[in-house]
């Protein structure tokens, strides 16, 4: 064989190994951030995870953009069905918007009665891999899960008005919420979310700070917090992220398509006739050609809640707005390598958890976009470390706050 064959083979193989795969990479502990606080060293002392290496799935785990890539396409390998009940409400604008409630499949360590309040990321629900999967570890860790569905996500529940969901609309959580405490009055609550979740739950917690009472912890799990610099950075081409906005923005297309009739066709032309008003004016052409998140928001989005424009719907859903009002406890986890959220435009969360008492801001050095897979050579376990990290830490505030009663 040829000399340059073999150095090219070498020369390949080393770039797949180290330079993609990242073979070579150690793994590390989290790294964390907080305010020294006695509260947080407690929290870390009774949650281990957090203080020990994340150790990937060995072949492809290190690779941000494999994480974030297998997430997307599979989200979790032998994901369960868990069974729940689907409780559906009529919102004053004729919505109708789904939850789901799932019953824990086990006794809580602590005997207790708790309530995780679950918003999924963009375009997701309950029936998601990812989200199915989290659902029956916790079920099995003895919690109850309530899990919005968001708007035009399911396709066997059609929309009943002319908008699907926003970046940051709580109204659908907020309703969500109250079922729960209107009908489990004696379960503790924790609230929980993941990317575009994230956001809503802690938009949600900040905007009316009396509903912290109602809560034992908040969770935040790859969000971007600032919804106006996201959209700059998820323009540029750097570690693909225009091609990730890309994927992100026809995933929504898809969904706008089967719903497209009570969005802008007839059936929304009813809706609007059966309550006297002018139906909003939309370019369809420039909606069906958008190549990115932000078209579909110029187009469509912030025209539907009727903001006055883009500039202004983000500054509306944006949870960084919101967050320093936030003072229950609050973990905020993203991971170094997840490409749509680069580390460098995450000073919310590091602005916030080195002045509030009560927030860890938890960075991995790997799991990409909600990935966090764990485990085996090739195929992974099916409960990733996100999902361990997330009991974990819930499991360390209710034991802290049962030591608190004791004494």
């Amino acid at each position: 064989m040829e000399a340059w064959v073999i150095v090219s083979v070498a020369v390949l193989v080393y770039v797949i190994a180290v330079k993609f795969l990242g073979l070579t990479e150690k793994t590390e502990p989290p790294s964390l951030l907080h305010a020294n606080s006695k509260f947080v060293h407690r929290i870390l002392q009774a949650c281990p995870i957090l203080t020990e290496p994340y150790v990937p799935t060995f072949l492809w785990g290190r690779s941000g953009h494999l994480q974030t890539t297998i997430y997307a396409k599979i989200g979790r390998f032998s994901a369960p069905w868990p069974t729940g009940e689907r409780c559906t409400h009529v919102m004053p604008d004729g919505a109708t918007f789904t939850f789901d409630i799932f019953e824990p499949t086990a006794s809580h360590s602590t005997g207790g009665d708790f309530t995780m309040c679950v918003v999924p990321g963009i375009a997701n629900n309950s029936e998601k891999a990812y989200v199915r999967t989290f659902i029956a570890f916790a079920q099995s860790q003895g919690f109850r899960l309530a899990v919005l569905n968001h708007l035009g996500s399911l396709p066997t529940v059609p929309l009943t008005s002319p908008r699907i969901f926003t970046y940051g609309d709580t109204d659908e959580y907020s309703v969500l919420v109250d079922h729960v405490r209107e009908r489990f009055p004696s379960s503790h609550l924790i609230s929980i979310g993941f990317s575009m979740g994230a956001n809503i739950i802690v938009k949600y917690l900040g905007e009316r700070p009396k509903r912290q009472d109602w809560f034992l912890c908040g969770l935040s799990i790859c969000q971007g917090y600032d919804i106006t610099k996201a959209t700059y950075v998820l323009h540029e081409w750097e570690n693909c992220r225009r091609l990730y906005n890309f994927m992100m923005a026809q995933n929504m297309l898809s969904e706008i398509r089967r719903n497209s009739g009570m969005l802008f066709g007839e059936q929304a032309k009813a809706y609007w006739r059966d309550r006297e008003s002018d139906p909003i004016a939309y370019n369809i052409d420039q909606i069906m050609n958008s190549t990115s998140l932000v078209h579909l928001d110029e187009h469509l989005t912030h025209k539907m809640v009727r903001s006055n424009s883009c500039e202004d719907f983000y500054k509306e859903c944006s949870s960084s707005v919101h967050i320093d009002k936030v003072h229950i406890p609050l973990l905020l986890l993203n991971a170094a390598d997840d490409h749509l959220i680069p580390v460098r435009h995450n000073d919310t969360p590091v602005r916030y958890a080195q002045r509030a008492p009560n927030a860890i801001y938890c960075l991995t050095k790997h799991g990409g976009h909600l990935g966090f897979f764990e485990g085996g050579f090739l195929v992974p376990n099916t409960v990733s470390w996100m999902d361990k990290a997330v009991v974990g830490y819930t499991n360390a505030i209710i034991e802290l706050k049962e030591v608190c009663l004791e004494t």
